[in-house]
């Protein structure tokens, strides 16, 4: 009983260990803000990379709108109205398509999903989908290389691989 610490002389240690935690709790708490304060800002200032579809996107289709995104990208204003302009004429065109190569792949979930599975409707149905895709790529050449073909030398020189 004579070792026995009475309640005030525990006191100032406990205090320290607690002291001790919550500066722990603090620190990490800090870090876990900066981090997703780090997301948000990252968020806000790269949207392209998070997911965002560009306008390009929406008015041509995914594909088409990356294409036409990157192809700008380097372009002075002027040069890159006249990118828009050219590919712009077939945006319906080239939107109609990457609906159907949408339901072509719709077509294949549904097979797959289907009770009965049917191989060659199943190989038929991939067929059509390279076919579509094709025709999608076709378009999307084309139109990227009548609007190139249309620009000068000088800006020709800019584009990115």
């Amino acid at each position: 009983m004579v070792n026995e610490r009475t309640p005030v002389e525990q006191a100032p240690r406990e205090r320290g260990v607690n002291r001790r935690w919550l500066t722990v709790a603090l620190f990490a708490s800090v870090i876990v803000n900066v981090f997703f304060g780090g997301l948000v800002a990252g968020r806000l200032l790269h949207r392209e990379h998070w997911g965002g579809q560009s306008e390009y996107v929406e008015r041509m289709g995914p594909m088409a709108g990356r294409v036409l995104q990157h192809l700008l990208a380097p372009l002075g204003s002027a040069d890159r109205q006249i990118v828009l302009d050219t590919v712009g004429a077939r945006s319906g065109d080239l939107l109609q398509l990457t609906h159907a190569v949408r339901e072509q792949r719709d077509e294949i979930v549904r097979l797959f999903r289907a009770d009965n599975f049917d191989r060659k409707a199943v190989d038929d149905a991939f067929v059509e989908l390279r076919r579509r895709t094709d025709a999608l790529q076709t378009a999307i050449a084309s139109a990227i290389s009548d609007a190139v073909e249309k620009l000068s030398p000088a800006a020709r020189k800019q584009l990115q691989d």
